[in-house]
């Protein structure tokens, strides 16, 4: 007999009816067995599919043989179809009432490929809140919408930045200024105002280090012109401008109290008459009167302009009296205090009393092209009092005033 297997069913029988009976059974076993792996049969073949549904929802086994309603709810047909879960009243392709969870990435990929011409806006994503509005009597929906967008297509710095977008109602979308760059950093929008990040200690500001910042505790030097329209305090001014240039520049010419300057008009306070003392108008005379209270300070009795300036104090109620030439001024002076006589030459000061009782005292001091004759009295006392005249000749105060030397002995 050959081997092949399909001759069992086609062949006589050769051994009798046993024969035949075993290969009828074998038949009846390969039929249940294509049967099975057909799907032919069933447990229960006479068991009927049951349940009900209702229009546009997606059914759902309840058991094994009854359908029902899913949550699943398919409003239209084809591209236009929207599916809602929970709802039936689908708004877009899919609509969840509930919660979600995603256990995955979610992505919301770009609208196109970008080109030389054109880059292209990821899908966005919108958070809607809805106020009442009383002019219209109306809700309006208030809608920000978050997506990423190209920045500088086509160049070698492509980029992109995350951008916030607002819209009312049913109105446009526009960018509110709000974004962060590909790098982290936020670009808030114009007019931004309030106390900002709290707590945030970042390297830069605006893309700037800290050191481009003036410190407000710490010292600033400024290399370029500022310009401040309010006040500026500071415990000193100090300017390092050179030689011909003004370090100062005002416009008003209102008198500014308590500004005490070293020179007036290029002169040292040796070329004017301090109070208390005056020059007679057309004379060459100087005239002077101090009060000066015991350990009161220095005051000046009188100036002799171009010359010197006799100073005065009261220290432990003494009469002190000293002469003191001109910045740059050097000269001889002779003097006499109560018979005594004295002499110096130079530019260095020179006291003439420091006394506990009255005195008078004449000097005169002299350069090549001046001379002054001084007359000086003091009186000691809690409160010294003090008084002096001088006449100067040659170029002095009087415009007649004439030097005269001294000529040699015959």
């Amino acid at each position: 007999m050959k081997n092949n297997s399909f001759s069992l069913f086609v062949r006589r029988p050769t051994w009798g009816g046993r024969i035949y009976a075993f290969r009828l059974f074998c038949l009846a076993a390969v039929f249940v067995f294509l049967s099975s792996a057909m799907g032919l049969g069933q447990d229960d073949p006479s068991a009927a599919i049951t349940g009900s549904g209702t229009t546009d929802f997606i059914p759902i086994w309840t058991n094994g043989t009854t359908l029902g309603n899913s949550v699943f709810f398919q409003l239209g047909t084809g591209a236009k179809a929207k599916v809602g879960i929970g709802t039936t009243k689908p708004a877009s392709t899919l609509d969840v009432k509930g919660g979600g969870t995603i256990r995955g990435l979610f992505s919301l990929p770009t609208t196109g490929t970008a080109t030389t011409n054109t880059g292209f806006n990821s899908q966005p994503m919108d958070l809607a809140a809805s106020a009442f509005n009383s002019s219209t009597s109306t809700p309006v929906t208030q809608t920000f919408q978050w997506q990423a967008e190209p920045v500088g297509n086509n160049t070698s710095s492509a980029s992109g930045s995350l951008n916030l977008l607002f819209a009312e109602g049913s109105g446009k979308f526009a960018e509110t200024g709000f974004q962060i760059d590909s790098n982290g950093q936020i670009t808030f929008a114009t007019g931004q105002s309030g106390s900002g990040l709290g707590n945030v200690d970042a390297s830069e500001l605006g893309g700037l280090a800290a050191s481009a910042f003036a410190q407000l505790a710490a010292a600033n030097t400024f290399t370029a012109n500022q310009t401040v329209n309010g006040n500026v305090s500071a415990a000193q001014l100090v300017s390092t401008v050179g030689q011909g240039t003004a370090p100062l520049q005002v416009t008003s010419t209102t008198q500014v109290p308590n500004l005490n300057a070293s020179l007036l008009g290029g002169s040292s306070a040796s070329a004017f008459q301090p109070a208390g003392s005056y020059a007679v108008l057309n004379t060459n005379m100087v005239f002077g009167y101090q009060t000066v209270a015991t350990n009161g300070g220095q005051a000046t009795l009188m100036t002799i302009p171009n010359l010197g300036a006799v100073l005065v104090d009261c220290d432990s109620s003494l009469s002190r009296i000293a002469f003191f030439p001109a910045a740059g001024v050097t000269g001889s002076l002779w003097f006499i205090n109560g018979g005594a006589t004295g002499f110096a030459s130079g530019n260095g000061g020179t006291q003439l009393s420091n006394q506990a009782t009255d005195d008078l005292i004449t000097a005169q001091f002299a350069t090549t092209t001046q001379n002054a004759t001084m007359v000086i009295s003091g009186h000691p006392a809690s409160t010294c009092i003090y008084a002096g005249q001088a006449i100067v000749q040659g170029p002095g105060l009087h415009d007649r005033a004439q030097a005269h030397r001294g000529r040699p002995s015959r």
